[in-house]
């Protein structure tokens, strides 16, 4: 019992044991993404989340940074294209009239597609693997024993190829071309020198091909002519073959793990240690390192935006840097990545990486063999991270992004060989149900760690156009406490579960809705809200009640 001062002092330490005290707190949506490694406690601009699925802080009603459910799946094309789609390149080719086709190339078990609009058509080759005699009415590439058309690069089911003239030049056991317009590959055979055999990577740099990956040596053609491999020309023909690698002087340099061409500017080769950038032409530019710490896990495991902001998953997470710069690349969203994104196996899972200008943002898909993953939707303009959940069906296997009108989203190659792309138009995931889940919180109901407290009323308010959420109240004695079960909780439902720990619960329309009164008692509160179909946020209140000094029973 504290020491009774003059009247007056008594009087108010008497009056705020006997009188509760009301507390009203305002709950913004956490625009800052999930976070997980800041102390539960500690809550700044833009707020947080303990943990969310399938939500965005730009809501996809109206388009409105306030918080809600992100855009459903639809399907791009109604074919059925195989259990194992492998890679999708986007290729810009001139019909037999003259016209630009914008068309996508897909690679499915084995089998070339063309996929103009939302037609796919048979192409007339197909891939097999060493010793199989497959032809599908064209040319048929054989791969050495060992490598499959499954999976030709040897850690991933990527497959490379890059755009030149209208065709498609791909990396394998020999370099190949394949023409979108009569559906046909067949391999580059070299004018001078020999083309390098059995490079995972390709790329066009200043009209050079670009070939490497297969160990730490990098091989660039004559510019302008991709059948001139004569590596021992005059050293003063600065168009001439070149050969390079990733190391200062007399020091032996890693194996890339991808190459980025930056229009003519510079080229990007990431190990998965460093990053190097080369500056200018490959015979007369200078080659300087970035990074002797990160590097690119993966080969599809980067993305670039059209101002040139390159984002990669490194082994230590997710890095953006700004292409041709020659700083370092810097953490995305520094102190908010959580441990999953760091030491991802590239062996187990298949990952790639889309920048989406619809949504502002990156695609992170992680794809573990033979399981559903835990996908990420990066919000560079809120340096946030969200948690993307799909049926398996729908796991990612390739994604590419074309540019066309009808193309222009990033389009997504899925486990059961249809292709998909995120609309805003979508209400479900092809068909499913889109569920998603948000922890607003948690978030501090009494003065101090040392009073009691209930929350005795409940406002919510969603948008005038939201779908009906369920809202759920967890609170707890410690901001951990009521953050864990919330956890717990997403987890339970997302497993099909019926969660525990859940104080209160109800509904919510679109708008204002009526008070609840949960007198859930708890020095701390997360508000859960969660919805199978689109919705958006717009205010949640808290009216609190305070106690006296709270009580606890070891």
């Amino acid at each position: 019992m504290p020491a009774v001062g003059p009247a007056q002092d008594q009087y108010s330490f008497i009056h705020q044991v006997t009188m509760s005290k009301t507390v009203k707190k305002a709950l913004t949506f956490p625009l800052g993404g999930v976070v997980r490694r800041e102390e539960y406690r500690k809550q700044t601009r833009p707020y947080s989340a303990p943990w969310a699925v399938n939500v965005r802080g730009l809501a996809t009603l109206e388009d409105r940074e306030r918080g809600g459910s992100r855009p459903g799946l639809a399907k791009v094309s109604a074919t059925d294209l195989g259990s194992n789609i492998t890679a999708m390149f986007p290729v810009v080719s001139i019909d037999s009239d003259g016209n630009r086709d914008y068309d996508l190339i897909v690679i499915a078990n084995g089998i070339f597609y063309k996929l103009s609009g939302s037609v796919a058509s048979t192409g007339t080759s197909a891939l097999a693997t060493s010793g199989l005699d497959i032809t599908v009415g064209g040319v048929t590439i054989i791969f050495p024993a060992g490598v499959t058309s499954a999976n030709p690069i040897g850690d991933t089911n990527a497959y490379s190829a890059t755009a030149r003239g209208g065709k498609l030049l791909l990396a394998d056991s020999v370099l190949r071309e394949y023409d979108p317009q009569t559906g046909a590959v067949t391999p580059v055979v070299a004018t001078s020198g020999t083309i390098p055999a059995a490079q995972p990577l390709i790329c066009l740099y200043r009209d050079r091909l670009i070939l490497g990956g297969e160990n730490h040596i990098w091989y660039a053609s004559r510019q302008s002519d991709i059948t001139d491999w004569d590596f021992g020309g005059d050293p003063g023909d600065m168009g001439r073959a070149v050969a390079g690698h990733m190391a200062h002087a007399g020091l032996i340099g890693e194996k890339p793990q991808v190459m980025v061409p930056i229009e003519d500017k510079a080229l990007i080769f990431g190990t998965k240690n460093s990053l190097w950038v080369l500056y200018g032409d490959p015979v007369s530019g200078s080659l300087e390192r970035i990074s002797n710490e990160i590097g690119v896990i993966a080969p599809e495991a980067w993305a670039m935006s059209p101002e040139g902001q390159v984002a990669f998953l490194s082994n230590d997470g997710v890095y953006l840097w700004t292409a041709g710069s020659k700083s370092a690349p810097v953490r995305f969203s520094e102190g908010r990545i959580p441990g999953q994104l760091r030491n991802v196996s590239s062996t187990t899972n298949t990952i790639s990486m889309a920048y989406d200008a619809t949504g502002r943002g990156y695609h992170l898909f992680i794809t573990p063999t033979g399981g559903d993953g835990t996908h990420w939707w990066l919000d560079v303009e809120n340096k946030a991270l969200w948690p993307v959940h799909f049926q398996t069906v729908h796991q990612p296997t390739a994604v590419a992004r074309v540019n066309d009108v009808a193309l222009g989203e990033a389009l997504m190659g899925c486990q059961d060989g249809y292709i998909r792309k995120f609309n805003t138009d979508s209400t479900d995931d092809d068909g499913t149900t889109l569920e998603s889940h948000v922890l607003v919180g948690p978030v501090r109901m009494s003065s101090d760690d040392t009073r009691d407290a209930m929350v005795a009323e409940l406002h919510g308010m969603m948008a005038d156009i939201s779908s009906t959420v369920t809202w759920r109240l967890v609170v707890g004695d410690s901001a951990e406490t009521a953050a864990d079960a919330a956890v717990a909780g997403i987890t339970a439902v997302l497993a099909g579960n019926t969660p525990s720990d859940v104080a209160a619960s109800g509904s919510w329309h679109s708008g204002r809705n009526a008070v609840e009164r949960t007198r859930a008692r708890g020095l701390w509160a997360v508000v859960w809200i969660t919805s199978e179909t689109q919705w958006a946020y717009e205010a949640v209140a808290i009216v609190a009640r305070q106690f006296g000094r709270k009580r606890y029973v070891n």
